[in-house]
């Protein structure tokens, strides 16, 4: 049994181990997104963005590692 948990371990890939990366962005006056904040945590990314937008006024927005819009906040 124990066999088979290591080798399972040792097949798979060594991204699946990484840690996700989520991105903080405020979008300017301009409409411009600005990076604000990178956090691995999706949950505490998303707090944080919704505090940050209710405290400043500005729109936020949380993307992963791949560039993808994960979630827009608005104020």
């Amino acid at each position: 049994m124990k066999h088979l948990l290591l080798i399972s371990l040792l097949l798979l890939p060594l991204n699946a181990f990484a840690q996700t990366k989520i991105n903080l962005e405020y979008q300017d006056q301009f409409g411009d997104w600005k990076h604000y904040q990178t956090k691995h945590n999706q949950g505490d990314a998303y707090r944080t963005a919704k505090r940050r937008a209710e405290a400043t006024g500005k729109r936020f927005r949380l993307v992963d590692g791949n560039g993808h819009v994960l979630d827009l906040i608005s104020p």
